[in-house]
């Protein structure tokens, strides 16, 4: 202890006054937090191993060099048993998904976010650390072998698979043992393996940005195992679905890096899935059948779970494994809990406006006068019985009213008496009693049925109320949680209001705006007698393609700049409304192009304050545009781009951060950045100083059409005309506001621009829409 109190005062100058042993994780080595005499702290590691502290620092180093998120060494004793770094705090990624762990698997919005984030920079540590990094420094050893994998194989029959009583043969199950360890070796992998890549190694700083810690048992392997250690952790129980949402980002931030071959990397992540359950399971057999700790024994079902589902999908090509698996899942001890529905759900795609199926008898369907009025705004409130059930302004009547009473009261328990179901100890207590998450369970149902029909039916209000004693605890909490669902899910517009708290807020509604004010030139003659955006194809105009797109997503808000054939495009969308809310943004004095579009168009879309989708009327695509705004929230703005070939490219750097743009046959390169700027050619560029940073090389993609955009930027507008390409004005703010490229990796994009690409386009829809 003394021997790193010397450590610390020697690097920092400072006397420790305080030093705080903090929990351990799982090894050896003890950690601590040193507090100087100025007020900073440093964590003081002691281990016991003197190549594995000598492992961590040099990753650790090399790592920081890379400028990769992790905490940086910034002393080491002379012996090597002692080093010191950079303090990150308390909160782990694992402490932070406490809620939706504890609930099943049920994860809010905000989690979600943190593992996007996290398995998002994931990419980055395997690839940009491997670069220059020496292996042979790696401990115990440099890289995957059959031998390790052979040695976890025997692991789970020795610590799991015997304990079951399970019949096998041993001679079969060591021959599809080895078969397992050849392929796994066959995996392309010359990445860096974090092998121990889990919630509790990612930690958290104040701003939720993601650190990753405990790395010092990689090695050189292939990057699915450690996307199988992640999603398929047994006590996180994530569903399918979140896995699908997760992998898709990883993969889209994995081609920023090396090319992918999306089939091939699928295949092998459930070999990796495989193996990893198997070491999963052979390690919960040690720590709970033999050392009797609960918590691994409590782990147990949900890790069958897993093994059971990859059966299912087909993750075992082993015969004879495949037939030990399936009698081992059916075991009567691991016999599966009842299946309990999710409180949060994504993807759903909005039906037509017309849900009316008749029968032939009976004659068209009628609608009500109700019916296809404009989108909707959904109102939730919280309240006291006491003083009333809240007054439904808008004369429908007042929805739904919920009674909160049942659950446990929070507010008989002095700690919580002055706080609100909005503070995170009432959030807490609720829900580790968990009654009020068996409530909201049955009320999502109820809630998800009434939101659908409504906006297939175009209704514009729905309101739900939640009443308990107060006010204040029970029903704010379901109120709140109900507001966030319907928000996230469907994208529309939801006020909540917390009456006898005096709390309202507004969830704005998606928003998203549509250039259709182009010439459309090189579709004439077709445009000669009509606009672009209303140019048919596959018996629809793309106008209506590109709305039903954005609805698919989410968004009810739109604003469609208008210059060429303006008063067809007004006429069209009053007579086909799609339970949308159409502005225009009126452009018939002058073609503004893109940027000055948007600018123009300001004034409807500042309120947009997470940002706003703009999407050109010309694109055909089978984009996630969900994906995406849910990736550009918190951005400057973002640009979907890919790797198709044309002449004119967008720059990126290893960050995907725009830096530049060139046209490959003339040489041309604008930007900000003057390094870049002075090159004659993308070849010039390797080796070039940018911005204080080497780069090797850049990321070349093409522009979608398709991008999102926060308001924050409209102040930069001021400096320039009426009149101006978004891209010129992307390219000029780079350098001061981050601008990122966003990848999908499945992406198909036509361009509907000329009179040869529309029965390409008509064949595109019909594909798309089978």
């Amino acid at each position: 202890m003394e021997e790193l109190k010397k450590l610390y005062t020697a690097h920092t100058g400072l006397e420790v006054m305080a030093l705080d042993e903090l929990p351990g994780a799982g090894s050896n080595r003890k950690y601590y937090r040193l507090h100087g005499s100025d007020g900073s702290t440093l964590i003081g590691v002691i281990g016991t191993s003197l190549d594995e502290n000598h492992t961590f620092c040099y990753l650790a180093r090399h790592f920081t060099e890379r400028k990769l998120p992790v905490p940086a060494v910034v002393a080491q004793s002379t012996d090597g048993l002692r080093y010191l770094q950079v303090d990150l705090g308390d909160r782990s990624l694992f402490d932070a998904l406490k809620g939706g762990r504890d609930a099943g698997g049920r994860y809010t919005q905000t989690e979600k976010q943190l593992l996007h984030r996290t398995i998002s920079l994931l990419p980055k540590i395997q690839i940009m650390g491997a670069r220059g990094l020496d292996f042979k420094k790696c401990y115990p050893q440099e890289a995957l072998d059959e031998t390790n994998v052979l040695f976890d194989l025997n692991y789970f029959k020795y610590c799991f698979l015997k304990t079951t009583g399970l019949d096998f043969h041993e001679l079969k199950l060591e021959a599809a043992f080895r078969l397992v360890a050849r392929d796994i070796v066959a995996i392309p992998g010359d990445a860096f393996m974090y092998r121990d890549f889990q919630a509790r190694n990612v930690m958290l700083d104040k701003d939720d940005n993601p650190f990753f810690i405990d790395f010092q048992g990689g090695r050189r392997g292939p990057v699915q195992y450690d996307v199988a250690s992640f999603l398929w952790q047994a006590s996180a129980r994530y569903s399918k679905s979140l896995r699908e949402e997760l992998i898709k980002t990883y993969i889209s931030n994995l081609k920023q890096y090396i090319e992918v071959n999306e089939k091939r990397f699928r295949q092998d992540l459930k070999l990796c899935v495989l193996f990893r359950l198997l070491q999963v399971l052979g390690a919960y057999g040690f720590r709970g059948y033999f050392e009797r700790k609960k918590h691994f024994l409590e782990s147990i079902p949900s890790a069958i779970q897993n093994l059971r589902d990859l059966l299912q999908d087909g993750g075992c090509p082993y015969p004879y494994l495949r037939d030990v698996f399936t009698r081992l899942v059916e075991l009567p001890q691991f016999a599966p809990e009842p299946e309990k529905p999710l409180q949060r759900a994504d993807g759903l795609k909005i039906t037509e406006n017309n849900p009316y199926v008749s029968h032939p008898q009976d004659g068209p369907p009628t609608f009500s006068r109700y019916d296809a009025q404009g989108p909707l705004v959904v109102r939730v409130f919280s309240f006291s019985f006491r003083k009333g059930i809240p007054e439904d302004t808008s004369g429908n009547g007042g929805g739904y009213v919920f009674d909160c009473r049942s659950t446990h009261n929070p507010g008989r328990y002095e700690p919580y008496k002055q706080l609100t179901g909005l503070d995170e100890p009432v959030i807490r207590f609720l829900e580790d009693d968990g009654e009020i998450l068996t409530f909201l369970e049955s009320i999502y149902k109820l809630a998800d049925a009434h939101v659908q029909r409504y906006l297939q039916r175009g209704f514009t209000s729905l309101m739900f109320s939640f009443g308990c004693t107060g006010g204040q605890h029970r029903s704010v909490y379901s109120a709140q949680h109900l507001a966030e669902y319907i928000h996230y899910k469907y994208g529309i517009e939801v006020h909540v209001c917390h009456r006898e708290q005096g709390i309202s807020t507004i969830f704005p509604a998606f928003r998203a705006m549509v250039f259709a004010a182009g010439l459309g030139t090189r579709l004439k003659p077709l445009t000669d007698t009509m606009p672009k955006a209303l140019v048919p194809v596959a018996d629809k105009p793309l106008l209506e393609h590109t709305l039903e797109k954005l609805k698919e997503s989410g968004i009810r808000d739109v604003v469609i700049n208008v210059h060429h054939f303006a008063d067809m495009i007004e006429e069209w969308v009053t007579q086909h409304p799609m339970g949308m809310n159409v502005w225009f943004s009126d452009e018939r004095e002058q073609l503004l192009e893109t940027g000055g579009g948007i600018k123009h168009a300001a004034h409807l879309l500042k309120d947009a304050t997470e940002g706003f989708l703009i999407h050109n009327v010309d694109i055909l695509s089978n984009a996630d545009l969900h994906s995406l705004q849910l990736f550009a929230r918190g951005k400057a703005a973002t640009l979907l781009v890919s790797e198709r070939e044309t002449s004119r490219y967008l720059l990126f750097d290893d960050d995907m951060r725009l830096v530049g743009w060139t046209n490959i046959q003339t040489g041309e390169v604008k930007s900000p950045y003057p390094a870049i700027k002075s090159l004659s050619g993308l070849k010039s560029l390797r080796g070039s100083m940018v911005n204080g940073q080497n780069f090797d090389r850049y990321h070349k993609y093409a522009f979608a059409g398709i991008h999102y955009m926060n308001p924050l930027l409209f102040s930069y507008f001021n400096e320039w005309p009426d009149k101006f390409s978004i891209i010129d004005f992307y390219l000029s703010v780079c350098d001061k506001e981050p601008i990122y490229g966003y990848v999908q990796p499945d992406l198909q994009l036509l361009d509907v621009g000329k009179l040869d690409t529309l029965a390409a386009a008509e064949a595109f829809v019909n594909v798309s829409s089978r």
